[in-house]
């Protein structure tokens, strides 16, 4: 692949009438509906370490007509919401957008959260609510929820949500959970052995290799290695942790806090199928998460089975390109009629003296 099938596309959303457009942010969370016609952004901060003002928390960016629109939730839905937090994990199942932990006070070890809700979107533009917290069901076959963490991973598979890693009360976790939407249960899958505890982290679902794979983070400093879980089988009922580590990563720079996305929906083509991962922390910041680190803006493309590096595409300077940046979310969808593309907002860019919030949201179109 070259530069030439990546095209980037800086969406300019009108802005909601009353509440105009969301506040620049980093630390928040993204995620796209299943037909891609809405965008829904939520929480983080506008000043490091302060979870924003719940007025500022929902948005969703609506297209119609090619167009795009920005909607303030927050003002619509009223009280009943989750806390105000930072660093929390997000993800889509078909209707509903879960969130789970983050933190809601300044330092890493206060006020860090494990509650999980969802976002209602199923009675359609104007009707969302949330729902939760949600509780586990009291079946025996329910184990504990994870603990309280921040700055973690969170995807979906199917009915399935994954939770992995980040930062915990006693410091960095490596371990991996399952929550079924359908049971309400969740599963303790163990954790990463061969891989040390990290905040900010990649978990990619491989759909071809039947696995998730954890990629990079921040361990202390900038990582570059990963392992495999290998998904549940007949054998295998909870998946396995594979035993060694994760093969072609030498050649990727160490990063962390970036973006990630797969394309596996089953009505697209999987003769070619690769996995994402877009700029992220290069460099750690000498005032830890109050300031701002080395960032990076290439585009790097996974082996869709594997895992291993395939490229690594540095940005064009002749065309639209999302600036460096970390600490920021993205979405990824996949169809047949649409093709692949990654949607990204936000994220936090410049440095220690200059550290900037951004607010811009791009499309990333991405052909095989």
């Amino acid at each position: 692949m070259t530069a030439g099938k990546i095209n980037w596309t800086k969406i300019s959303a009108k802005p909601d009438p009353q509440h105009g457009a969301p506040c620049s942010r980093s630390s928040h969370g993204l995620s796209i509906s299943p037909d891609g016609s809405r965008v829904f952004l939520y929480g983080g901060e506008h000043v490091a370490r302060t979870p924003l003002e719940p007025s500022q928390s929902l948005w969703s960016c609506d297209c119609e007509n090619n167009e795009w629109s920005w909607r303030n939730l927050s003002a619509a839905i009223g009280s009943s919401a989750p806390s105000p937090r930072v660093a929390h994990a997000q993800a889509i199942v078909n209707d509903r957008v879960y969130i789970f932990g983050g933190r809601s006070g300044i330092s890493m070890n206060e006020s860090p959260l494990n509650d999980l809700w969802a976002l209602d979107t199923s009675d359609g533009v104007g009707n969302e609510k949330w729902v939760g917290p949600i509780e586990p069901s009291t079946s025996s076959s329910s184990d504990e929820p994870p603990e309280h963490r921040s700055f973690h991973k969170m995807i979906s598979v199917g009915t399935d949500l994954y939770v992995f890693g980040g930062c915990g009360s006693s410091g960095r976790l490596n371990d991996l959970h399952k929550f079924d939407t359908i049971h309400q249960t969740w599963s303790n899958l163990g954790k990463a052995h061969l891989l040390k505890g990290r905040g900010g982290a990649n978990l990619i679902y491989l759909k071809d290799g039947h696995c998730l794979i954890v990629v990079a983070g921040f361990v202390g400093s900038e990582s570059n290695d990963g392992q495999k879980f290998i998904l549940s089988t007949e054998e295998e009922e909870k998946g396995t942790w594979d035993d060694s580590l994760l093969e072609g990563l030498d050649n990727l720079r160490p990063r962390s806090v970036c973006i990630s996305a797969s394309f596996h929906h089953d009505d697209a083509a999987t003769d070619d199928n690769v996995a994402l991962i877009f700029g992220g922390e290069v460099n750690p910041s000498e005032l830890g998460h109050e300031g701002a680190g080395g960032f990076e803006n290439d585009l790097i493309l996974l082996d869709g089975k594997t895992g291993a590096l395939k490229e690594t595409i540095k940005a064009a300077e002749e065309k639209n390109w999302p600036e460096p940046r970390g600490w920021s979310d993205g979405t990824s969808i996949s169809t047949a009629d649409k093709g692949r593309s990654l949607y990204l907002f936000g994220g936090l860019t410049g440095d220690d003296q200059n550290p900037k919030r951004l607010d811009d949201f791009w499309c990333c179109d991405i052909k095989m």
